[in-house]
C-alpha cells in the first residue's frame, strides 16, 4: 500500500507541477499579447497623427474627409510610381536600342567602302595611236569602249559658264553647296516613301538622292530598292564629300550621267549631250539650252527632248524658275530664256540654220578597228594592262586591261610604220625559215623584236606566219615568249659581270676545260662544248666569246670553288634587267649556257644588251611612247623625257661591243654582216637543240630573233638553221639600208692597245705582242716580262 501510495503521491506533483507551468505559460502570454495590443495601439494611434497632421478630429466627417483624401493620395502615388516606372523602362529600352543601332551604323560605316575619283571614269572610251610615216601625224589605229554607239566627251567644269553648272544644281540639289554629302531633310523624306512603300502604302521612287549620292549610284550601280543600299549610299557620300571638293564632285557628275540617245547614240557626260542635242560644246550652251539638258537626267527617256519635246519642256520650265528663285539669272533673264526658241539638230530648222556644227559621227567613235590587230598594237595592249596592273595592285594583266578600255586613255605607239610593214612580209610564210616539221608534227616557229637606244620598240613580230583574226589576242611569244636563249646569255651574265668587276679583261687567258671532277652537281665533268668536250687550249678572252666556247663562263662562276652564281645572277637581273627564275636560274646551266627554266621574250633580252651600244645606259623597253589620262589631262606615262639608267660603265660596254665585234668578224656569226653599218651581235643555241637566237646591234637599232618549236624538236632542222643568217634576211638588210651613218660612241677612258702574248695584260717593250686588245685605265702592264 505504502508503494501506491507513493506513487500517487508523485503523480499529483507532476500534476501539481505541470499546472504550476501552465500557470506560468498564461500569464507570459497575456503579458506578451498585453504589450502586443498596447504596441498595436501605439502605432496606429501614431499614424492616425501622421495621417491627421496632429490630434484626429472628434467630427465623424471629418475624419471620413481626411480617410478619403488618405486612399485618394495613396492612388495618386500609385500611379505616379506606375509612370515612374514606365519611364525608365522606355529610358533603358531606348538606350539598349539607341546603343544597338549605333553599334550597327559604325559597323556598317566601317564596312562601306570608300569610292574613288578614278571610279568615274568608268565608261570613258579609251584609244590607241600610232605616227602616220606621210603626214607625221599620229592615226587613230584602234579604239576600246564599254558598249558600241557610247558616246562620252570628258568636260573641264572650269571652262563651264555658271549658268549651266547651276542649272543642274538648281533642279537637281538646290542645297548641293551647303550639305556635306546628304540633304537629311529631303533623305528623310525618302526614307518614310521607302518605309510606306514597303508597307504596301505608296509605290517608292528613292527620290531625296543628293548630287553626289547620284554620282555613287551611277558609279557603283548600287541601285536596289534596300535600307541596306540606302545606308551604303549615305556614308559612301559623306566619306566621299570629306575626300574631294565641291567642283570635283559636280564635274564627275556632269561628265557621268547619261543623257538618253539621239541618232542611235547613247550620250553620256554634259559635253556629249550638248554635240548630240546642239550641235555645240557644253561651253556655249544658253541658259534655256542648259535647262533642257538639265532635265533629262531625272528620267532621260521620259525627258528626251528629241522624243519627248513637251515633257522636256514643262521639266525645262521648272528648272529656269528654280534658277530665278535661287537668284541665280535675274528676271530679265530669267523672261529671255523662257521665250528663246529651242532648236535641236535633228530639227530640219536647225538643218536649214545651221549649215557647220559639231557631230557625234566626227569624233573617233565612228572608227571601226579593223579585223585583224597588228602585233604592235597587241603588244600595246598587254603592256599597258600589265602597267596597270602593277600601278593599281590588281590581281591579273586582264584586270588592268580592262581599266584600260573603260579608263579614258589616249595611248600613243613608238612603232615606225615602215618597218613593221618590211618585217610583215618577212615573217607572212616560212620561205626565210626550216620547213621542217618537229617531233610532234608542228612548224618551226619565231618571233623578233626591234627597238632602238632610248627602249622605243619600233617593230616585232610575235608569231611566223601571215595574222589572221584567230590570232587576236592570242599568245605574243615576241611580249611573252621566253625561252632559252643558250648562248646570248653569255654577254649579259658572266662576261659582262667579269668586265664590270675587272675580274678579267679583253684579253687574259684562259684554259678551255672542264671544271673540277663533281664540281657541278650531277655531272663528273661540265661543260661540254657546242662541237664536244673542251680543247684544253689556252686561249684570250675574246676567242672564247666569238667561238662560243662554254667553258670560260663556266670558270667565271666556278671562281675556284668560291661560287660565283648569286653575284652573277643579280647582275643580269639587277643591272640589265634580264627576267630570269630566282629560283632555278641561279646556276651554272643557266647562266653560263643559258638553259634557263623560262627564259626572257626577244624584247628583254635584246632590252638587256642596249648598254653594250649606247654608253652603258639603259630605257627600258617600251612600245608606249606616251598615255594621257583623257579626264584630268595627265601624262601617265611619258617615254619621250625619262632618264635612263646607267647600268654598266662606259668603259665596260664599249668593250663588250668591241668583243661582240668579234662573233661577226670571224666568229659564230659571219653570217649577220653588213655592208653599210657596224654590227656587233651573239648567237645562241638551246642546249636540246629546240631554239637558236641571235642578239644584233648596230649604231641605229639593237634586235633579237627567236626561232625554234614550241612543241617537240627537230635537230636535224636547227642545226641547219642558222640565227644569224636568218636575222640578216629579215631585219639586217633593212638596217643596213636604212642606216644612219653613225658608228658606236667611242669611250677615251678606253685604252686600245697591244696586249701580252703570253698573259693577256698590256703588252711592255719585252713582251710578245698577241694582238690588239681594249683596256680600261686600271687594268695593269704585264708583269712576267
Amino acid at each position: 500500500m505504502d508503494n501506491n501510495n507513493k506513487k500517487r503521491s508523485v503523480a499529483e506533483k507532476v500534476f501539481e507541477r505541470l499546472g504550476d507551468i501552465r500557470d506560468e505559460i498564461t500569464d507570459q502570454y497575456k503579458d506578451i499579447y498585453s504589450g502586443y495590443e498596447e504596441d498595436r495601439r501605439r502605432k496606429r494611434k501614431q499614424r492616425m497623427y501622421e495621417f491627421y497632421g496632429g490630434k484626429p478630429p472628434r467630427d465623424r466627417k471629418a475624419r471620413e474627409l481626411y480617410i478619403g483624401l488618405y486612399f485618394l493620395k495613396k492612388i495618386f502615388q500609385g500611379i505616379g510610381t506606375a509612370i515612374f516606372t514606365l519611364f525608365l523602362m522606355f529610358v533603358l529600352t531606348g538606350t539598349i536600342v539607341g546603343t544597338v543601332v549605333a553599334v550597327y551604323l559604325m559597323n556598317f560605316m566601317d564596312s562601306t567602302d570608300s569610292i574613288v575619283l578614278s571610279a568615274f571614269k568608268q565608261s570613258f572610251a579609251s584609244y590607241i595611236y600610232e605616227m602616220d610615216p606621210e603626214t607625221e601625224e599620229y592615226e587613230l589605229i584602234y579604239k576600246v569602249t564599254p558598249e558600241s554607239h557610247n558616246v562620252k566627251l570628258p568636260c573641264d567644269i572650269n571652262a563651264l559658264p555658271d549658268h549651266v553648272k547651276f542649272a543642274f544644281v538648281c533642279i537637281e540639289d538646290e542645297r548641293f553647296y551647303a550639305h556635306e554629302g546628304v540633304d537629311f531633310k529631303r533623305t528623310s523624306a525618302a526614307i518614310l516613301n521607302l518605309a510606306l512603300s514597303q508597307l504596301g502604302v505608296h509605290r517608292s521612287e528613292f527620290g531625296g538622292s543628293t548630287i553626289t549620292q547620284q554620282l555613287i549610284k551611277n558609279v557603283t550601280h548600287d541601285d536596289e530598292q534596300t535600307w541596306d543600299r540606302k545606308m551604303r549610299e549615305i556614308f559612301r557620300a559623306m566619306k566621299f564629300e570629306k575626300a574631294y571638293t565641291k567642283d570635283n564632285i559636280l564635274e564627275a557628275y556632269l561628265n557621268e550621267i547619261y543623257f538618253s540617245g539621239v541618232e542611235g547614240y547613247h550620250m553620256y557626260g554634259i559635253e556629249a549631250a550638248s554635240i548630240g542635242y546642239f550641235g555645240k560644246s557644253a561651253t556655249e550652251l544658253t541658259i534655256a539650252e542648259a535647262a533642257v539638258l538639265a532635265a533629262i537626267p531625272k528620267a532621260p527617256n521620259e525627258y528626251n527632248p528629241v522624243e519627248e519635246f513637251e515633257a522636256n519642256k514643262e521639266r525645262k520650265e521648272i528648272c529656269l524658275y528654280k534658277m530665278f528663285e535661287l537668284g541665280v539669272i535675274s528676271a530679265e533673264e530669267y523672261e529671255e530664256a523662257m521665250n528663246e526658241e529651242i532648236l535641236l539638230t535633228t530639227m530640219p530648222e536647225f538643218q536649214k540654220t545651221h549649215k557647220s556644227y559639231k557631230k557625234l559621227t566626227e569624233s573617233d567613235e565612228e572608227f571601226e578597228n579593223p579585223a585583224v590587230l597588228s602585233w604592235p598594237l597587241e603588244t600595246a595592249l598587254n603592256e599597258i594592262g600589265d602597267y596597270l596592273k602593277e600601278k593599281n595592285n590588281l590581281e591579273s594583266r586582264q584586270q588592268g586591261l580592262e581599266m584600260f578600255n573603260s579608263g579614258g586613255y589616249k595611248l600613243y605607239l613608238s612603232t615606225d610604220r615602215e618597218m613593221q610593214e618590211y618585217l610583215d612580209e618577212k615573217y607572212e610564210d616560212w620561205y626565210y625559215f626550216p620547213e621542217s616539221l618537229s617531233t610532234e608534227g608542228q612548224m618551226i616557229q619565231s618571233a623578233i623584236a626591234v627597238m632602238d637606244y632610248k627602249g622605243h620598240i619600233l617593230a616585232l613580230e610575235g608569231k611566223l606566219g601571215k595574222k589572221t583574226s584567230a590570232d587576236n589576242r592570242g599568245f605574243n611569244a615576241a611580249y611573252e615568249g621566253g625561252r632559252q636563249p643558250g648562248s646570248t646569255i653569255k654577254p649579259v651574265t658572266t662576261y659582262g659581270y667579269a668586265i664590270e668587276n675587272n675580274i678579267m679583261t679583253y684579253s687574259s687567258f684562259y684554259y678551255d676545260q672542264y671544271l673540277p671532277y663533281g664540281a657541278v652537281p650531277g655531272f663528273d665533268y661540265w661543260p661540254h662544248n657546242y662541237d664536244g668536250a673542251p680543247s684544253g687550249g689556252y686561249y684570250p678572252v675574246y676567242y672564247f666569246l666569238k667561238q662560243s666556247i662554254n667553258t670560260l663562263p663556266a670558270q667565271i662562276v666556278y671562281n675556284d670553288g668560291d661560287n660565283r652564281a648569286r653575284a652573277v645572277f643579280d647582275f643580269a637581273t639587277r643591272k640589265l634587267h634580264l627576267d630570269l627564275d630566282p629560283e632555278w636560274d641561279v646556276d651554272y646551266a643557266p647562266l653560263c649556257i643559258g638553259a634557263t627554266n623560262t627564259g626572257p621574250s626577244v624584247i628583254n633580252l635584246a632590252n638587256a644588251y642596249m648598254p653594250f651600244g649606247n654608253r652603258g645606259r639603259y630605257y627600258k623597253a617600251s612600245i608606249i611612247s606616251k598615255c594621257v589620262d583623257v579626264m584630268t589631262g595627265d601624262c601617265i606615262i611619258n617615254n619621250e623625257k625619262r632618264d635612263y639608267e646607267q647600268a654598266v660603265s662606259e668603259e665596260t660596254a664599249y668593250i663588250m661591243n668591241r668583243l661582240m665585234e668579234n662573233v661577226i668578224t670571224d666568229g659564230t656569226g659571219t653570217a649577220a654582216a653588213l655592208w653599210n653599218t657596224p654590227l656587233v651581235g651573239k648567237t645562241g643555241t638551246s642546249e636540246d637543240w629546240r631554239d637558236i637566237s641571235f642578239v644584233g646591234l648596230t649604231p641605229d637599232y639593237i634586235s633579237a630573233i627567236w626561232i625554234g618549236y614550241d612543241r617537240g624538236t627537230n635537230s636535224w632542222a636547227i642545226e641547219g638553221a642558222n640565227s644569224a643568217g636568218i636575222w640578216k634576211s629579215v631585219f639586217g638588210y633593212y638596217a643596213d639600208e636604212h642606216a644612219s651613218g653613225d658608228d658606236f660612241p667611242a669611250c677615251e677612258t678606253v685604252a686600245h692597245e697591244s696586249y701580252c702574248a703570253y698573259s693577256g695584260m698590256r703588252a711592255t717593250s719585252r713582251c710578245p705582242v698577241g694582238g690588239m686588245g681594249y683596256f680600261k685605265p686600271e687594268d695593269g702592264y704585264c708583269t712576267a716580262h
